[in-house]
């Protein structure tokens, strides 16, 4: 059992016509002010943790 809260939802809508087109985009990279107090019952996450999950990009498989 996985229990899952959301903090801030985004919502937008991303096109692409092919899967390599969608994995080639450049995100935005989003940052929010941070809170003064942490209210949540687990620890905050850190800006970035999301991008240990990445697939490589060609650039760094070249590396």
């Amino acid at each position: 059992f996985v229990r899952l809260k959301l903090d801030r939802v985004l919502s937008s809508e991303y096109e692409a016509d092919s899967l390599q087109e969608a994995l080639a985009c450049n995100p935005t990279e989003l940052r929010f002010p941070p809170l003064k107090k942490w209210e949540a019952p687990y620890p905050k996450y850190e800006f970035g943790w999301w991008e240990r999950f990445f697939l490589p990009s060609k650039t760094d498989s070249q590396n």
